[in-house]
């Protein structure tokens, strides 16, 4: 048996059992350039400019000196030789070490070549030297050059791969050139009259060292969106197999629009698995998401899908779609073409007050640091996103989503503190209006100011301005969560909680915010048990103790309720009962009333 080097995607060294082999990096990548270019061998000089600093030998030198050290150690505790070092040489050692690059070949199939050029080259390594980016360049161009013309000329012959095969291998080369027509006209069935594509194959194998190839810059990519893969929810395998082909239906349907760019379906898989997806869509540069959830009702289905605006968070478009059990496969069709038609209306739209996001990298990476820190209802985190906010706005100023998001910090400082400062409020209402001055289409500073109406108790004030933010973005989350919170309390608390789970619905992953104003609403209407329910869900309970403290009082449950009185003065010495009971915005006397019996059970004084 041997080992095997992994080099598209991550880079790995793999044991006979497929468990990864602990091995220094600088020498996977060596033992990657000899069995990509075919070489027994490479000069020690060679190695340390390429891998280590081609601008200063001594300090390259030294470096090789240490990593060769670390690499004979670690032989020898594996009792293994991938390496053999002499004065002049680095070589291949005598134990065979098999590629993922070894099939991948002018002559190899297509098949094939789509299954393992999923990923980039070398994907995760940020080469320290001119010389290994231009190698590592070349050598992802020579891969895509390769899978490009396996489908063309598999598609001239229209022999070969599947369909499924052709449509992977399309999409993948689309994601590294949109522009590319030929592949395009493979998956969308137009033809094409051929042009000199930017990928032609490059000896890239055989290239030395030294060699000085230039790089052509990389174009300016129009907007990017990724579809994740379907959330099925336990329903049928029928289903399932609906939804996957779906998504593949919709993803061949938008790579008809040059307008846009399409990640390729296998990353988008592996970015749903990521834990911090926000980081994952920041770094691939990713504009828009579109999720799908089906669900199993009865004898039938439901399709729920949404598309994203990854800047604000916002949902542009969503829509459900009801599916009877036996008519999945005759409405994919037509629910697919609904869906690419949905996506390419709602971006077209939303890319008018995109420009506004993307006028200054800067200014937009600090806006989504603050975007982050707010979704944590901890003041700490809450002042950090005020300075990142402001921080973008030194780089842009009017930078209107900076400005709705200071008026937030604000707000939920107010909130959080329960001090009832006027002057918080009336910050989060100057910079409200602000964000409506700078950019009067984003909703975001008509729902900052509701929310300030709101807690100013002006009601009908709070409602309106609320209506203009869910008129400007019907399906945005935030906006309903918001205007769910108005309705509580307004005393309306039956239909603030339709709200707020109608905002649950669109985002199931809220902020805590959301399950507050669940739990409140709950609460008004005297479903206490459902109040700590939703309280259970939130990833910080300590803003919500006064809430539980009334929920177990209300139940009965006195020693719970004094818990949570203690833990309210623990985190808020200074609270004062009367001096909050006087600030709630309640508008009728018998929801304030109902309110007040909770606490005063609780033993608030």
């Amino acid at each position: 048996m041997q080992a095997r080097l992994k080099t598209l995607g991550h880079l790995r060294l793999l044991a006979e059992s497929g468990e990864d082999i602990v091995f220094p990096e600088k020498a996977l990548l060596i033992l990657s350039y000899l069995t990509a270019r075919g070489l027994p061998d490479i000069p020690r000089a060679d190695a340390a400019a390429l891998f280590w600093d081609d601008a200063n030998p001594a300090a390259a030198y030294a470096s090789l000196r240490q990593t060769v050290s670390r690499v004979q150690k670690r032989q020898r505790d594996l009792s293994r030789s991938f390496l053999i070092f002499t004065d002049s040489t680095i070589a291949l050692g005598p134990e065979r070490i098999e590629s993922d690059l070894d099939a991948i070949g002018e002559n190899a199939p297509l098949a094939l070549l789509a299954e393992r050029l999923t990923e980039d080259f070398l994907k995760n390594i940020r080469p320290d030297t001119q010389a290994l980016t231009k190698w590592i360049a070349l050598q992802r161009a020579s891969h895509m050059a390769l899978l490009r013309n396996a489908l063309l000329e598999g598609s001239r012959q229209a022999t070969g791969a599947s369909r499924q095969v052709r449509s992977a291998a399309a999409l993948r080369l689309l994601e590294a050139n949109p522009d590319d027509d030929e592949v395009r006209s493979v998956l969308t069935g137009h033809i094409v009259t051929p042009r000199p594509s930017l990928m032609t194959v490059q000896p890239s194998a055989c290239l030395p060292v030294q060699d000085h190839v230039e790089i052509a810059p990389a174009r300016q990519n129009p907007p990017r969106i990724v579809l994740l893969p379907p959330a099925t929810n336990h329903a049928s395998r029928a289903a399932a197999g609906f939804s996957e082909a779906l998504i593949e239906d919709v993803t061949i349907g938008l790579c008809a629009l040059r307008s846009i760019s399409i990640i390729a379906p296998h990353t988008a898989a592996q970015i749903a698995g990521q834990t911090d997806r926000a980081a994952t869509y920041e770094r691939h540069k990713i504009s828009y998401i579109l999720e799908t959830r089906l669900r199993g009702e009865g004898a039938g289905h439901t399709l729920f899908a949404q598309l994203i605006f990854f800047g604000s968070d916002e949902v542009i478009w969503a829509e459900r779609f009801p599916l009877s059990s036996d008519g999945l496969l005759r409405s994919r069709q037509m629910i697919a073409h609904r869906i690419a038609g949905a996506i390419a209306t709602g971006i077209e739209d939303n890319e008018l007050v995109r420009s506004g996001y993307e006028g200054d990298a800067n200014a937009y990476r600090n806006f989504l640091f603050g975007q982050g820190q707010l979704k944590n209802l901890d003041l700490r985190d809450i002042r950090r996103a005020r300075k990142s906010f402001r921080d973008a706005l030194q780089l842009q100023a009017g930078f209107a989503p900076a400005l709705s998001g200071l008026a937030r910090s604000y707000f939920l400082e107010w909130l959080v503190t329960a001090r009832g400062d006027e002057a918080l409020l009336h910050q989060a209402e100057i910079h409200a209006q602000d964000a409506i001055r700078a950019d009067e289409r984003l909703p975001s500073g008509y729902r900052e100011l509701g929310v300030v109406k709101l807690y100013s108790r002006q009601f009908d004030e709070s409602a309106h301005y609320l209506d203009r933010a869910e008129a400007l973005s019907p399906h945005y989350a935030n906006v309903i969560a918001s205007y769910a919170d108005t309705l509580v309390q307004a005393s309306r608390p039956d239909e603030g909680l339709k709200k707020i789970e109608h905002a649950i619905d669109l985002n199931p992953l809220p902020p805590d915010e959301y399950f507050w104003t669940a739990a409140s609403a709950a609460y008004s209407l005297g479903r206490y048990e459902e109040a700590l329910a939703y309280i259970s869900q939130m990833k910080d309970k300590d803003p919500v103790h006064r809430l539980s403290a009334a929920c177990w009082a209300m139940l009965g449950d006195m020693k719970k309720a004094r818990l949570f009185v203690r833990r309210t003065y623990d985190i808020n010495p200074n609270f004062d009962f009367n001096a909050w009971m006087a600030v709630v915005p309640i508008k009728e006397e018998w929801h304030r009333q109902h309110y007040r019996e909770g606490l005063k059970k609780a033993g608030f004084k």
